[in-house]
């Protein structure tokens, strides 16, 4: 028994010594041996030119990585400006019929009561002709400021176009969705952007039915909202 334990105590150190990256070492070796071992390369071949060549590939890969990456988050914002108005940065028209298509989708599925809202900003050629095209650009900035800032975020707001916005009010139903349209007018109309021409807005709202397509929904809303501007 004594000679058995002499022979483990001799042997214990040199193996430490001659192997530094096995068991608990391993852990602190460079991150370059922990990748030349999982490429499986045995040590003995591991020459100067070799650690050099793996060095340089494994420099190329993160590199090209990190231009993958880069690739992905310019593709990500090239979809949003595809989906974004320029001017006022909200859901331009192919977006918004995107997601009126869903909630379309979710009414024919569910039966949710969903309303839509077709907004016309007033008198834009006045506000035009009275401050220039900037005085215009303020306008339909106050009104895509003053709607935004006051729906849910279940809501979906978008410019169809010019002078054209729409919101998507979810579990509106018709009687709801009036008093909201009212409200978000009458909150345009009583803080002015241009302080030369008044901003209003004129809505039709309608309340989407199950098997009504994106066309139904919006030329019933502008139709309706057409009604309200020839009562003014």
């Amino acid at each position: 028994m004594k000679v058995s334990g002499t022979r483990s105590s001799g042997k214990a150190t040199p193996i430490r010594k001659s192997r530094p990256a096995a068991g608990a070492d391993a852990a602190r070796a460079p991150e370059a041996v922990d990748s030349i071992s999982i490429a499986g390369i045995p040590e003995a071949e591991l020459t100067p030119r070799v650690r050099e060549a793996l060095t340089g590939l494994m420099q190329e890969v993160a590199a090209l990585r990190r231009e993958l990456e880069a690739a992905h988050e310019q593709m990500r914002e090239l979809e949003t400006l595809a989906h974004t108005d320029p001017l006022l940065g909200v859901l331009n028209r192919r977006a918004f019929v995107a997601e009126l298509n869903r909630a379309l989708a979710m009414i024919d599925r569910y039966g949710q009561p969903s309303s839509l809202v077709f907004i016309d900003l007033d008198n834009l050629k006045m506000i035009n002709d009275a401050g220039g095209h900037a005085a215009g650009d303020a306008a339909l900035e106050h009104v895509a400021q003053v709607i935004s800032s006051n729906i849910r975020q279940t809501d979906v707001f978008g410019r169809l176009g010019g002078d054209e916005f729409a919101v998507i009010l979810t579990n509106a139903p018709h009687a709801l969705a009036i008093q909201k349209a009212d409200m978000l007018a009458h909150l345009v109309r009583t803080s002015n952007a241009t302080g030369k021409a008044p901003v209003t807005v004129t809505c039709g709202v309608v309340e989407m039915k199950r098997g009504a397509t994106v066309k139904d929904a919006l030329e019933e809303a502008d139709r309706i909202m057409y009604e309200g501007k020839k009562r003014r």
